[in-house]
């Protein structure tokens, strides 16, 4: 593949993005000359809007690089390797989206080096902000090393000697900030709602980041699979998705466990908007999925996908329930996102999503799978061709 040529197909989908994440700079720049307040509906009840709900989604999402990279290499399931490649990419952007949002919307920018300088090392906000800033520095290294594949072989080869401690300091360091994003509400519980202020809201948060890692991993490579027209190894997926409904049912036990004890059940079958957020949240991130994969539709690819999307739903809805819902009663439901908050962060996910298929148009990042050009990367030898885009 060395002998490829830098590419990206432009196609109407790709143009529209395009469009979507230049308007959206132009609207950066006009929220930095005017202030937050004068183009959000952010307030002094509610200054933690969108782009922490934001934020915390795509950090939980993200987290499917450190869980794959564990089920793969800590724990040696090797036929998931190539799919934690790919998790690593899309984890390394969705790091790099979550800090370019913090730059947007804080709105103090040239503050982002003072915490290296006064660290207030009782603080959440520290460990999420120094863990993430550890987490990018080790997901560029895992990076520099795949990218070294094409460009510099040699370099590759001779980082192969530090790669093992690279992976094991990566799978670690994750499992700080993913906690610490939970442990910031233990700071407010009489503003939080009781049925989520809960002492274990760290635990849940780490451990429901962890098994969301396969489900994240199996729509990317059912999606990946339409996108270049390779075979699906279904077989492959319904395995990943064992240690996923595994994992869901403990989660499950734990969350009804911890509900009882903190005697949170009537709250729960209250019916009221509270309530039947928490029931759906948990429908969706457990119940639906465990249900898919005791099934045999579960080992069908559109078991597996519905399976993928129903736990990722569930995990944003777990995580939109504790910014939004969780705090709608203590600060008076008095906000909702401006148009202007929902444009630019739709357009930064465009310029997530278009920096994904840049990269991986022109890197291995999709090899040695079941199906994919007998385990050369796509576009050696690949009847489909690295650069069919059909979006």
């Amino acid at each position: 593949m060395s002998g490829k040529r830098w590419s990206f197909k432009i196609t109407p989908i790709r143009i529209a993005m395009f469009a979507i994440f230049a308007v959206t700079l132009v609207m950066y720049l006009y929220r930095y000359y005017v202030g937050l307040g004068a183009v959000t509906d952010l307030n002094d009840a509610y200054p933690w809007g969108a782009w922490i709900g934001a934020d915390m989604n795509v950090i939980a999402l993200a987290g499917a690089g450190f869980s794959m990279a564990i089920i793969s290499h800590i724990f040696h399931a090797h036929k998931y390797e190539p799919l934690a490649r790919r998790c690593l990419l899309m984890s390394f952007i969705g790091y790099v989206l979550v800090l370019l949002i913090l730059i947007i919307e804080i709105g103090r920018w040239d503050n982002f080096w003072r915490p290296f300088v006064s660290p207030n090392l009782h603080s959440p906000m520290f460990e999420v902000y120094m863990c993430i800033v550890a987490y990018l520095v080790l997901q560029v290294i895992e990076l520099v090393e795949v990218v070294t594949e094409k460009v510099a072989p040699k370099v590759q080869q001779k980082m192969q000697s530090i790669m093992p401690i690279v992976f094991i300091a990566a799978c670690t360091v994750p499992l700080g900030h993913q906690a610490s994003l939970g442990a910031l509400y233990l700071a407010m519980p009489a503003k939080l709602d009781a049925i989520w202020a809960s002492q274990m809201m760290p635990w849940l948060f780490v451990f429901s980041s962890f098994f969301i890692g396969p489900c994240v991993a199996i729509v990317e490579y059912i999606w990946t699979s339409a996108r270049y027209k390779m075979k699906v190894d279904t077989d492959m997926l319904y395995s990943l998705s064992r240690i996923s409904a595994v994992l869901m049912a403990i989660y499950f036990v734990a969350k009804c466990a911890d509900i009882v004890v903190r005697g949170q059940v009537g709250n729960v079958f209250a019916f009221n908007m509270t309530g039947n957020m928490f029931l759906l949240e948990m429908l969706l991130l457990t119940v639906v999925p465990i249900v898919i994969h005791l099934t045999p539709f579960g080992k069908t690819k559109g078991g597996l996908l519905t399976f993928g999307i129903s736990g990722m739903a569930g995990l944003v809805l777990t995580r939109l329930n504790v910014v939004f819902t969780g705090m709608a009663a203590h600060l008076g439901g008095g906000y909702f996102p401006s148009f202007l908050e929902i444009f630019t962060t739709v357009g930064g996910f465009c310029f997530a999503f278009l920096v994904y298929l840049y990269v991986t148009e022109n890197f291995p990042f999709f090899y040695g799978v079941a199906g994919d050009a007998e385990g050369k990367p796509v576009g050696e030898s690949a009847e489909s061709g690295f650069n069919q885009a059909i979006m």
